[in-house]
């Protein structure tokens, strides 16, 4: 079911995945993972800087995506992205993950190694200290009593000064993150706490590699990068200064750069 709307085509796959995308099929098309309790439109700045060879979807038990599961795993979430990119017909892709986002690439990357071209994480977790865990763990336990957790979230991934100087941002991200049903955001949200339990072939990782995170990014440490820019040989980091965990947001231009001259 597909309809084209702004030079984008929507629509589902086979499984209810909701995805949209723009492409030239002379080139590899670029695919964006969004981060847990977001969704597709989440790369607005993305969407109007790149404009082709771009895919966005929703993960499963977010946005659009009409399959929600009441357990869930990296697995499923990779599993998800490999039956939409079968269903569209890549057989090479770059893949770009945030977040959840980029731990569901570095999963796929360890399932479908084939099938990666280039591959970027932005904000990405690898191997949280046991204080990150609890942190992580603590905020998912506030949503576990039902507690909302969304304007922590965007205090925590934005500067106060962009905040400030952009009350629109706060509330788009916002109203995002409250359309969240608690029945399908916890699961997703559990999964994020336990990063740490999935296990990596990082030899598998030949393909160029981008790591980019802020400064300031309490979630997904300078440290973590430098961990898995250790852990990826063909891999390059950026460290985007001053920026919190919303980096590839706040400082799009910027980070579209970067990403567009490594695609290249």
């Amino acid at each position: 079911m597909q309809t084209i709307t702004n030079k984008f085509k929507k629509g589902y796959d086979k499984n209810d995945t909701y995805y949209e995308y723009h492409l030239d099929k002379r080139n590899i098309p670029t695919i964006f993972i969004h981060g847990v309790g977001l969704d597709s439109s989440a790369w607005s700045n993305q969407k109007k800087y790149f404009k082709k060879n771009i895919l966005f979807y929703d993960l499963l038990n977010h946005g659009r995506t009409k399959k929600n599961l009441k357990k869930i795993n990296y697995q499923n979430l990779s599993l998800q992205l490999n039956n939409l990119i079968n269903y569209l017909g890549f057989t090479k892709v770059n893949l770009i993950g945030f977040s959840i986002g980029s731990l569901i690439a570095l999963q796929f990357c360890n399932n479908f190694k084939k099938k990666i071209n280039k591959l970027v994480l932005i904000s990405s977790i690898y191997k949280r200290s046991k204080k990150e865990k609890d942190l992580v763990f603590s905020r998912y336990q506030l949503a576990l009593k039902g507690s909302s957790i969304s304007n922590i979230a965007i205090k925590r991934w934005f500067s106060e000064k962009y905040l400030k100087e952009n009350p629109k941002i706060y509330k788009k991200f916002y109203k995002i993150l409250e359309k969240n049903k608690k029945e399908n955001f916890l699961p997703v949200y559990k999964l994020f706490t336990k990063s740490n339990n999935e296990k990596i072939n990082f030899n598998k990782f030949t393909f160029p590699t981008l790591i980019i995170t802020g400064e300031k990014d309490i979630n997904s440490t300078p440290r973590m990068s430098m961990k898995l820019h250790k852990e990826i040989k063909n891999s390059q980091i950026k460290i985007i200064k001053s920026m919190k965990h919303m980096a590839y947001y706040e400082k799009s231009k910027l980070v579209n750069l970067e990403i567009k001259n490594f695609l290249k």
